[in-house]
């Protein structure tokens, strides 16, 4: 395997173990034994369990920024905009599931105190989204309120919605969704210039 593969294998195999058995659960004998990587390369590449566990968020929270971003025109409206990257913010997550429950784990974890306050990096997912509704506050097309506010309403009910699916086997019709984003759009926008 070149690098990219044995990176690439490293990162399935955590990905899967973090999902059955959690942080703990995953020590680096089981990461080389599920991507039949040997251990001393692993940690070649990631010198400890934490710098693998951070280049992996990094990873996954590339992957999540490009799925919801991908495929917006530059010509969509705000509110169109707004609606794709919500919808594909749920959809990534239904059709990725180990990455789903990684992150749920890490923001839940010491990883994520740790991220913050070591390494200065964004909370995952929420860097794009959080640029993308500052943009929106600064053209006051959303609420004049701090953006991490919008943010934390705007994926919280993007999550929330991928829990009822997941572990509630709620079905959402492409009417409930239209319902959906159209609840969380009125609550978003700035009433003062859209009316």
């Amino acid at each position: 395997m070149h690098t990219n593969e044995k990176i690439a294998a490293v990162f399935a195999a955590t990905l899967k173990l973090i999902h059955t058995n959690g942080f703990h659960g995953t020590p680096m004998s089981k990461i080389a034994q599920e991507s039949d990587v040997a251990i001393g390369t692993i940690y070649h590449y990631f010198p400890s369990k934490d710098d693998l566990i951070f280049a992996l968020f990094k990873h996954c929270r590339s992957l999540l920024n490009d799925f919801v971003f991908n495929g917006m025109a530059d010509d969509l409206d705000y509110r169109a905009s707004f609606v794709h990257v919500w919808r594909n913010f749920v959809k990534f997550y239904l059709e990725n599931e180990t990455i789903f429950s990684f992150f749920e784990q890490f923001f839940s974890s010491p990883y994520h105190e740790k991220n913050k306050a070591e390494i200065q990096e964004p909370v995952g997912g929420q860097n794009k989204v959080l640029d993308f509704l500052q943009a929106g506050i600064d053209q006051k097309i959303l609420k004049q309120v701090d953006v991490h506010l919008l943010v934390a309403s705007y994926i919280g009910v993007a999550l929330a919605t991928v829990h009822s699916i997941k572990f509630k086997g709620l079905q959402f019709s492409e009417q409930n969704i239209e319902e959906l984003t159209g609840i969380i759009w009125d609550g978003a926008i700035n009433r003062e210039k859209n009316n």
